[in-house]
Order: structure tokens, then sequence, then C-alpha cells
């Protein structure tokens, strides 16, 4: 029978997930599962968890937000054990990615049928930090926008949170020189306003920066945005949510397997709700050695076979 382990954060979702589990607990129990619960209690917990725990169970759930995702993944990176999702954040954006829903009744089902998919998993480096990512990872303005929503209008949630500040961000954010470098092309110079990489889709709540990205492809999809002015910057807000920015001036779409960032001044890196360094200034980002085995709906496996 198989054996599950539900890491759970009771404080995603502003706490709500804490007030909820015992009825989402309650359905596990209906269904008959093996499962045992670890609850986190303080930031990075569930990487030590994961990463102390994770060969004992055939599954571990990452059992709230973007963030409980991400720290599983660090934990689990390199075990036998295979990755579910119980999505029950704000955000959901990388179980959104793969196809699952904000249903868990839906997401418990998907556990249960345990099909599986071999997803890229991404390395960032910012100075001395690192950090292993399963769906975005950003600098520039998007991730100043991420380290302010610690802080700043906690009483709101989800994509309405991110865009007042994005909105907000914009104005305050001055255009960054960097020196790039993609894969092995020669370097170029950059005024950045915001690069995103990664094998997903959609960030901060909503947010579809790399449209049509799919988990299960083995390189990155990196969308650079550079040189554009304040109104432009506005323009393109607008368009972002529904993915209608590519090819638009000033943003470039491209694939690749390792981006290198040498950043005039010291900028934020976010890793999924996660920020890997406050103020880094030589960073890169790179398709990781080995993919997380994860359980996916049929779904993903169908857009997966589908590929030419």
């Amino acid at each position: 029978m198989t054996s599950y382990l539900f890491i759970v954060n009771p404080n995603a979702r502003n706490g709500d997930i804490g007030k909820m589990w015992p009825k989402v607990e309650e359905e596990i129990k209906k269904r008959g599962l093996n499962y045992t619960v670890e609850m986190t209690n303080e930031p990075r917990h569930a990487i030590e968890i994961a990463k102390s725990r994770g060969e004992e169970f055939d599954v571990v759930v990452a059992t709230g937000g973007d963030g409980t995702v991400n720290e599983v993944a660090n934990g689990l990176y390199g075990l036998n054990t295979t990755f579910g999702i119980l999505p029950l954040g704000n955000g959901n954006d990388f179980a959104l990615g793969i196809k699952l829903d904000e249903d868990y009744h839906r997401s418990l089902d998907i556990l249960e049928q345990g099909l599986t998919c071999d997803l890229t998993v991404g390395l960032a480096k910012a100075d001395d930090d690192e950090r292993y990512f399963v769906n975005i990872v950003d600098t520039g303005v998007g991730a100043t926008v991420s380290v302010a929503s610690f802080t700043e209008l906690k009483w709101l949630r989800g994509f309405l949170k991110y865009y007042i500040l994005a909105f907000k961000k914009l104005f305050q954010y001055r255009l960054v020189d960097t020196v790039m470098q993609i894969d092995d092309q020669e370097e170029f110079k950059s005024k950045l306003l915001m690069i995103a990489v990664g094998a997903g889709s959609r960030f901060g709540g909503g947010f579809h920066i790399l449209p049509e990205n799919y988990h299960y492809r083995k390189d990155f999809g990196i969308l650079l945005a550079e040189d554009i002015r304040k109104l432009r910057q506005i323009y393109l807000l607008q368009i972002l949510k529904p993915g209608k920015h590519l090819g638009k001036k000033g943003v470039t779409h491209i694939r690749g397997s390792k981006v290198t960032l040498q950043l005039g001044r010291p900028l934020p890196v976010e890793v999924e709700g996660e920020i890997v360094n406050y103020g880094a200034t030589n960073v890169s980002f790179e398709v990781a050695p080995l993919s997380m085995k994860t359980i996916v709906p049929q779904e993903l496996l169908d857009l997966q076979k589908a590929e030419p």
C-alpha cells in the first residue's frame, strides 16, 4: 500500500491552512490512505523534514502554497522518493502550471491515481547562496515585488496583492546595467527591468510570464525585459497576466539551459515566493542534473505526448 507523508505548512495562505487542515485530513482518512503528517513551524523546516524523512515514504506531499512546494522540492532533490502536491496556498502557480487545481478533492484523486512525470529542476545561485527551483526564478522588478509582499499589503492575497505591488514598484525601480550570457553564446549588455527563467508558465499568483511553457521540457523558457520606459512598463503590466506580452518591444522570449548575470547593483533573487538572496550581484540559473519524479494529472501527460 502506498505510503504518504504530508508536509503541511499551517501558516500558508495567511494561516488559513492550519484552520482548514482538519477538514482536509478527514477526507484523507475517509479514503483510507496510509499517511503521516508533519507540520512545519518555521521557514526552511519543510526542507529539513523532506530531507530527513523523505525516503521513509513512497510519496512526499507538499501541502501549502508555492513556498512550501519549493522547500519540499529542495529537501527531496536527489532522493528516491516521489513528489506530490496538495495545493492549498494563495497562488499555487506551480500546481496550476502542471494542471492541478485548487479543489483538494481532485488533488487527492490525482495523488491516489499516482501517474508520474519527470519534471525539470533548476538551480539558482546568487553570490554565495543556492536554491533548487521547480517553477520559475526571477530577478529585477519582479523579485522586488516579492520582497515587498512580505511586509506590504499583508491584508491582501493572491493576484490582486502582487498586481498592486507591481504597479507601485515599477515607478520606483531603476533599470540595472547588466552583463548577461545565455548558454555558450557571447556575453551582451542589458539595461535590465527583469528576467524570469524556468520550467513553468506562471508566477506571482497568476501572471503568465512564460505562457505555454511546460515542466517536462529539458530546458528553460527565458523572458527578458530590458530598456523599457515607465509608460511602456505600465502597459506591459496590463497585458502580462494573460501572457500577451510576448513579441512586444523590449521583451525577448527564448529557450536555454543556463543564464549568468553580472548585475551593476545588488538585486534580490526570488524562487517560488522564497528569497534566495536579498542583494546579489553575481547570479546564475541553470538546469540541475537530476529531474523530479512528480505525481501529475493525465492532462499534463497528454500534453507531453502531443509534443513534436
